[in-house]
Order: structure tokens, then C-alpha cells, then sequence
């Protein structure tokens, strides 16, 4: 039996975004169990991640400055003193 999605982040990585399936909404990854369901350029990561939302996915938005897997570290939700922030989408 599929589970379904219940709870995703968008997450903005430097020049990059991240959009994770997520067990709940923490910004540290105590029970977050995030796993990537895709990386790709801002835009497109916002346009999955509206996909996911009109389908009832509970989404936030998300930062986090560091290089490699961010998928155990601890993501911001101050994206306005990030790099790149000007083309930042909130979804």
C-alpha cells in the first residue's frame, strides 16, 4: 500500500533548490525523516512544489546555506538573508 504525501519542504540551497517529502514540518532533522524527491533550479523546484500544494500537500519553504546532502541539516525559515533570495518563490 502507497502512503501518501502529507508534508513537503521546498528548500532553496545556494545556487540550487530541494523539494523533500517530510514526516513533519521541523526545521531540524529530529524526526524529519527528509527524502529528496527532487533538485533542480528555483523555478522548477516551485513548480513541483505548487503541484504538490494544489493536490493538498501541506508545503513550506525553507533555506539552507551549505554545500553536498542537506537532507540531515538544519534548514532556516529567514530566507530573506540568504543567498539568491531575490529569486526566491514562497510557495
Amino acid at each position: 500500500m502507497a502512503t501518501k504525501l502529507k508534508r513537503a519542504f521546498l528548500v532553496y540551497q545556494g545556487g540550487i533548490a530541494n523539494v523533500f517529502r517530510v514526516d513533519c514540518s521541523n526545521l531540524s532533522s529530529t524526526g524529519r525523516n527528509a527524502v529528496r524527491l527532487l533538485q533542480s533550479d528555483f523555478r522548477t523546484c516551485a513548480n513541483f512544489s505548487q503541484g504538490l500544494k494544489a493536490a493538498g500537500v501541506i508545503v513550506h519553504t525553507a533555506a539552507c546555506n551549505q554545500a553536498g546532502d542537506i537532507s540531515d541539516s538544519t534548514w532556516s525559515e529567514d530566507l530573506e538573508n540568504q543567498p539568491f533570495s531575490d529569486k526566491f518563490i514562497v510557495v
